[in-house]
């Protein structure tokens, strides 16, 4: 039961009371019939009619209350869909490739899209599944050594030098089976920062906004040959749509993931990758060659405190977010939604993420009839022929009275997921049908906060035959997050829609950082205050015009 039922209902009954008593005031001969006096009922029958009344008014204000979501989220439905699912816990996993494996000097690429399964929490019945959001090549290297050096180091090593240049930042890799690096077909090699506190995102700006240049050379210091890479040696990983997290359609603007997966887990953000090396592993002869960022900024925090931990190979960001056949729903004509149970035998393991298949079925169980989504991209066209529309509602899931009583599993609760099925009007559905199939992305819901991580030989296992040892976790897995659409926040979000037509070149410096902050804060965690020092850190905004061919 809606907890706001009880104010409601107490709000109703002392409304009642108050008009009661006015009333008696000023009509008491009318008022006398009811034996209504003051704020208090002598007659009991009276008073039962009262309470009765307020329950039916605090009913009925409940209703009310629904169909202001309803509204918005239809409404969101349309322009920004990604603001009504939950966000999925996320985590940042390496995986330690088999050495002996003689294939991996070929490279083993372990594509996107990859399942990943969890260990069984203790007391659970489910493993989370997650899903890996970009390719990750295995090569059979390690990093072995990581130095600052100063730019008389950089010269003592022979490497040529470059104007601006203050700093680098050398990495030493062996091969892990002893062959030399010419064997090994390496062209780009992507680097997770992982320092402790500030030392990664110093790091990740050194790396991003002060590299000029990538020097590779022989390990022992020969100064026998030197590889300068100068035209884009440095990317940072995650901003392309082939490495997203999540799964935004072509309804949403992608600026707008990239700031979701920001705010909810800024380690995703710490991946970059050294390119054009190519030519300088066919090169080195021996089984160890530094790598130089030479960089035209120097940073005093990082003098002495760079170690090869710091710097991890074959890792590869996740999310638990993964496609699942939903059980069957059986349709009758006296129901006007149905709810949504990935599996009827563990429903609170999963939660339904975003719908991707609707088909229903006839009473011979053949006669197949597909739905689409009524507030979709398809919506703007209704075809005469094509009447069968789904609408979708979310709702936060309600506490049974046990659970109220011993507490949950975690302070995540969730969301549940009913369906509508509505003709081209958005009138019911009026084809008779057996039962509803359905195709969803789907979460584990709270499971990730009880994966045992660093527990075993591993956090994960992969589904399929690759050469890899073990899987760990090096960031996160984060909190899932509910849907960021909600009470006032709703409109907040909807005035988004102002954006798509005001320009920053409409306005001055610091109405354009107010503008920006704003948006910032709607993906942000209120609860985070380091977060909420860096969106108050805008302090103005500066833009130009530009002319680009299309």
């Amino acid at each position: 039961m809606d907890p706001r039922l009880l104010d409601y209902y107490n709000r109703e009954l002392r409304h009642l009371r108050e008009i009661g008593g006015e009333f008696a005031g000023e009509f008491p001969k009318i008022a006398s019939r009811l034996a209504l006096d003051s704020f208090e009922c002598a007659d009991p029958y009276v008073e039962r009619l009262l309470e009765g009344f307020a329950f039916l008014a605090a009913r009925v204000q409940l209703k009310i209350d629904a169909e202001f979501p309803r509204f918005t989220s239809h409404l969101l439905e349309f322009v920004y869909p990604h603001y009504l699912a939950p966000t999925p816990s996320m985590t940042v996993v390496q995986m330690q490739p088999e050495t002996a494996e003689a294939g991996l000097v070929n490279g083993f690429t372990i594509p996107r899209h990859t399942t990943l399964r969890s260990q069984i929490g203790k007391g659970e019945q489910t493993a989370c599944e997650y899903r890996t959001a970009q390719d990750i090549t295995l090569w059979p290297l390690e990093i072995v050594e990581a130095e600052y050096l100063s730019t008389t180091a950089i010269a003592n090593r022979g490497v040529p030098s470059l104007p601006g240049l203050k700093a680098g930042i050398r990495l030493r890799l062996r091969a892990t089976n002893g062959q030399p690096f010419s064997q090994i077909a390496l062209n780009a090699l992507p680097i997770f920062l992982r320092g402790t506190g500030s030392l990664s995102s110093l790091l990740c700006e050194q790396f991003l906004a002060n590299t000029i240049a990538l020097a590779v050379l022989p390990a022992k210091n020969d100064k026998s040959w030197c590889e300068l890479i100068t035209k884009h040696p440095v990317r940072l990983l995650g901003l392309d749509d082939d490495e997203a997290l999540l799964p935004y359609g072509p309804r949403s603007f992608q600026g707008y993931r990239l700031l979701h997966e920001y705010f909810a887990f800024s380690e995703r953000f710490l991946s970059v990758e050294l390119s054009g090396l190519e030519k300088a592993i066919r090169r080195c002869a021996d089984s160890e060659l530094d790598i130089i960022v030479m960089l035209e900024r120097q940073q005093p925090k990082l003098i002495n405190a760079l170690e090869p931990s710091q710097f991890a190979l074959f890792c590869v960001p996740a999310i638990n977010l993964f496609p699942r056949r939903v059980d069957r729903i059986h349709v009758t004509q006296f129901e006007s939604e149905y709810h949504i149970i990935p599996d009827r035998t563990r429903p609170l393991d999963f939660e339904v993420y975003e719908l991707t298949e609707v088909v229903g079925y006839g009473a011979n169980q053949t006669e197949e009839k597909p739905f689409l989504p009524f507030y979709g991209s398809n919506s703007g066209y209704r075809h005469r022929d094509e009447n069968a529309y789904y609408t979708i509602e979310r709702r936060k899931r309600l506490l049974s009275a046990k659970q109220r009583r011993q507490g949950l599993r975690s302070s995540y609760v969730g969301s549940e997921t009913f369906i509508s099925l509505v003709d081209a009007m958005e009138a019911p559905y009026s084809v008779e049908l057996k039962q509803l199939g359905m195709q969803a992305l789907c979460t584990n819901r709270d499971l990730p906060l009880h994966m045992p991580v660093g527990q075993g030989a591993t956090d994960f296992n992969l589904v399929t035959e690759a050469p890899v040892r073990s899987i760990r976790c090096l960031a996160g897995p984060t909190r899932p997050r509910p849907s960021m659409a909600g009470g006032s926040v709703t409109w907040r979000l909807l005035s988004n829609l102002s954006l798509n037509y005001m320009s920053l070149m409409d306005t001055d410096e610091l109405h354009g950082a107010v503008a920006l902050r704003e948006l910032l804060t709607l993906y942000s965690d209120p609860n985070d205050d380091s977060v909420r020092k860096q969106i108050e850190g805008v302090l103005s905004t500066q833009t130009r015009n530009v002319v680009r061919r299309i």
